[in-house]
């Protein structure tokens, strides 16, 4: 997690960098993953500033709060930071359920209806890096592509977004979760823009083409919670659902 920190009108000290990190580090229990984080103090008219700004989840969280005392305007900010960051995440929750709900069946014994045919296909093992995966994507107007890096455990999934850019999803390093990277293209090479955690759902295979179906989508990206991977289920262009998984 990285801080930078810039003083305005007032000395740099290592003190009040210390005391300011020290309360900033708590917001890891609250966010999944922060991208970054600028503190800037300033002294305006014998008042003192701490004014923060948080990219974390996907979004941006700013405060500025003043004070005759520096470690006091720290701390009025963070503590309201702090209700801010959960009361969206608590939104966010409640946004997620809501969709669960309205998306898939009340009954626990869902079941693939019989005559719906699902045909399975493993993606390419054959490696390739992020920009050739963008690059195929580009030229053959896929609107996905999973793919290998290196080996089978090590895979992508590239989709083109709506403002023009790329997002990669990918297994995290550390495992358990899965990382997002939009990029765009800039003279042939990708231009990393922002990482977020991707906020994947578990499906069974039934549950996911419930969800494809109730919300009219074009494909869908879900963790299989048989193998733990992630898998896209979707309408084929000749017709029927088919699955992408990653090569086992």
């Amino acid at each position: 997690m990285e801080i930078a920190y810039y003083f305005k009108n007032l000395p740099p000290t290592d003190a009040i960098k210390a005391y300011a990190t020290k309360k900033i580090d708590k917001l890891k229990e609250r966010l999944h993953h922060i991208e970054g984080i600028d503190v800037r103090f300033s002294l305006e008219r014998q008042n003192q500033f701490f004014e923060i700004t948080v990219h974390g989840d996907a979004t941006v969280f700013h405060l500025k709060k003043s004070d005759k005392d520096l470690y006091a305007a720290i701390d009025n900010a963070l503590d309201v930071l702090n209700n801010q960051i959960d009361k969206y995440r608590k939104k966010f929750e409640e946004k997620t359920s809501e969709v669960k709900e309205k998306f898939l069946p009340t009954s626990d014994d869902r079941t693939v209806e019989d005559e719906t045919e699902i045909e399975v296909r493993d993606a390419e093992i054959k490696p390739m890096d992020d920009l050739e995966a963008v690059l195929q994507l580009r030229s053959k107007k896929f609107r996905f592509l999973m793919y290998h890096h290196a080996d089978e455990k090590n895979y992508g999934l590239a989709t083109a977004r709506n403002d023009g850019n790329y997002s990669i999803v990918m297994p995290s390093a550390g495992g358990g979760g899965f990382v997002e990277v939009v990029a765009r293209l800039n003279a042939g090479a990708l231009e990393k823009l922002a990482e977020a955690i991707y906020p994947v759902s578990k499906f069974t295979v039934a549950e996911a083409l419930d969800v494809l179906n109730e919300a009219n989508l074009e494909y869908l990206a879900f963790v299989n919670e048989d193998t733990g991977r992630l898998n896209v289920i979707f309408h084929a262009q000749g017709g029927g659902i088919m699955i992408k998984r990653p090569a086992a």
